[in-house]
């Protein structure tokens, strides 16, 4: 018998964990630390916000310049690209709004206006600051949602602010867009 109390050298029916067959322990021990790690390195990603989608748009004018000596020069073109947002449907869109006025009830009249148009909309919360003019706020890089939001509350793209810009509230949550409510939207109220 050897040391482990198995057969001979030559008995090959065992290894570490015991007989052949139970060594599939060891296999469900090791996949199941690997479910863990493929989870851990996926789960950021599903809780991170929707993407800014764009559409690029490639238009090229041909040109003729003119040579000095007022002969024509073979045409060339000149290629410019410009972006244009993407529409996002509005339920994909989740939007914080927050009074930035010192009317009551301001925000959560713009926020049932919102919910009407179909964007997704959280409860409506006291900006930290009073403003002169409605601002929206795009969060995560989602400008061109910040631009539906703004359209569908009938505002300039200069109400969208810069994303440099911090955001007058205590918490965003989950929002992809924050609307500091000014004067300019108490007429919803």
């Amino acid at each position: 018998m050897s040391p482990l109390g198995h057969g001979g050298p030559g008995d090959d029916e065992f290894d570490i964990f015991g007989p052949l067959e139970r060594s599939g322990v060891a296999r469900g021990i090791l996949l199941v630390i690997a479910a863990v790690v493929v989870g851990a390195v996926l789960l950021p990603s599903a809780t991170r916000p929707p993407l800014n989608l764009t559409a690029t748009a490639a238009t090229t004018t041909p040109t003729s310049p003119t040579s000095p000596s007022g002969s024509s020069a073979p045409p060339t073109s000149t290629s410019t690209t410009t972006t244009a947002p993407a529409n996002v449907p509005p339920s994909a869109i989740k939007v914080l709004v927050a009074n930035g006025t010192n009317s009551n009830g301001a925000a959560a009249a713009v926020s049932s206006f919102l919910n009407g148009k179909g964007f997704g909309t959280l409860s409506p919360v006291d900006a930290l600051t009073t403003v002169n003019a409605s601002q929206v706020y795009a969060i995560g890089g989602a400008t061109a949602a910040a631009h539906q939001v703004a359209t569908a509350l009938g505002l300039s793209a200069s109400a969208v602010e810069p994303a440099t810009q911090p955001v007058p509230v205590s918490s965003v949550g989950s929002a992809t867009v924050v609307v500091i409510v000014g004067p300019d939207l108490t007429s919803r109220a």
